[in-house]
């Protein structure tokens, strides 16, 4: 099971898990990291498998993020690429 770690004054993520995905709520709390939250979603929308993660931002400036949950690693590894995630272990 993949472990991450974030720094919790540019990012907020909470985890919910459901029966076929994983919903990720997650609050922006710097321009900065939206920029890189934007990179993320970039990438998944740019690649071939449309059912992948989907994104949602609200009104209120978070975004819930379903990722299925073949999907998991992946996407936690490219939120640490793109520097939204600090660390990333296996455990």
């Amino acid at each position: 099971m993949l472990q991450y770690t974030f720094d919790e004054a540019m990012i907020g993520i909470k985890e919910i898990a459901q029966p076929n995905d994983i919903a990720f709520q997650i609050e922006v709390r710097s321009e900065e990291m939206r920029n890189r939250l934007k990179q993320v979603r970039q990438f998944f929308e740019d690649n071939k498998d449309y059912t992948d993660v989907f994104f949602y931002s609200r009104q209120d400036g978070t975004y819930e993020v379903i990722v299925r949950r073949d999907m998991i690693h992946s996407f936690l590894i490219h939120c640490f690429r793109f520097q939204c995630l600090t660390s990333l272990s296996w455990e």
